[in-house]
């Protein structure tokens, strides 16, 4: 059990065979018969359940009553979320979506100048604090570039060479007991850095889908990252924008501070989200959508 941002608690359920069930209106989890924890679903904002656990249709429903989160996961990827039953989107909004799609590279030239300029003021940071140099100006100069193109091939491209600049430097910021020598996906050898970013990236994930759908927006319609089956594009293009600063950054303050903390799982799992951003960020999108009006990313200071 974890503290939020927003002073409510995340519940993760993590061990072989957990089970959760709903007793006098309490959330409880059990490992074998024994209770391991009680909580009401008034003090909850999330419930995180790992594929080895399972749940009672009681606390599914208990869980869309009091508005917590119900996110499935498979190791660190979320492979299912709770949705309303009544949730279906607003059409006029999902048309004007599709439409936008004409547009495309209006969209995904603010996702990426906003990522590159969020990863060039993490680097910019340390830079100033400590004297690094750090491909800060790199960064800089990319996501002022990309504001000129109106190819998403072009923008996709300044986008992996600023990933390339930007790892540099935070291998750098590590120490380098953790091992970590850039970002790395898949999930085989990968150092306790990479493993607490697959992490971040999923807990952000959550958010991100949370905002989008209430918002009313089609998660499955995206500018940056191209729609197919099954893929939530539009979180993915909306979550360029944060990375950087609601889950790189905290987890290098994390591990130049105490190092074992970033290969805790639990406190992992428990990183903040500043979730008020990105649903300010998702009704922005959302009405430039709808009202055909420039796009305004989120820009970190």
């Amino acid at each position: 059990m974890g503290e939020q941002g927003d002073g409510k608690k995340l519940a993760f359920v993590k061990d072989y065979g957990a089970y959760l069930r709903v007793n006098k209106g309490m959330i409880v989890c059990e490992v074998k018969g024994r209770q391991i924890w009680s909580v009401s679903p008034a003090e909850l904002s999330s419930i995180v359940v790992i594929a080895t656990s399972s749940i009672s249709s009681e606390v599914v429903k208990l869980a869309y009553e009091y508005g917590v989160d119900l996110v499935f996961f498979d190791r660190y990827e979320p492979i299912a979320k709770l949705i309303p039953g009544k949730y279906g989107g607003s059409m006029k909004l999902w048309m004007k979506q599709v439409l936008a799609t004409r547009r495309k590279y209006e969209y995904a030239r603010e996702f990426v100048y906003a990522k590159l300029h969020n990863q060039y003021m993490t680097l910019r940071y340390y830079e100033r604090k400590y004297g690094y140099e750090l491909s800060s100006r790199e960064l800089d100069e990319l996501s002022r570039s990309v504001l000129n193109l109106t190819d998403v091939r072009e923008i996709m491209g300044r986008e992996a060479e600023g990933a390339k600049a930007y790892w540099r430097g935070v291998v750098r910021l590590l120490p380098k007991s953790l091992g970590f020598r850039g970002r790395k996906r898949t999930a085989q050898g990968q150092d306790p850095f990479n493993v607490a970013l697959n992490i971040g990236y999923a807990m952000l994930r959550k958010v991100v889908y949370s905002a989008v759908v209430s918002v009313g927006l089609n998660p499955y319609v995206g500018f940056l990252h191209s729609p197919r089956g099954g893929k939530t594009s539009l979180v993915f293009d909306l979550m360029e924008e944060f990375r950087s600063p609601e889950v790189d950054r905290k987890l290098i303050g994390m591990a130049r501070e105490k190092e074992e903390d970033v290969k805790d799982k639990k406190r992992v799992y428990s990183l903040g989200i500043e979730e008020d951003l990105v649903y300010t960020q998702a009704r922005r999108l959302a009405n430039s959508i709808l009202r055909g009006e420039e796009y305004r990313p989120y820009l970190s200071k």
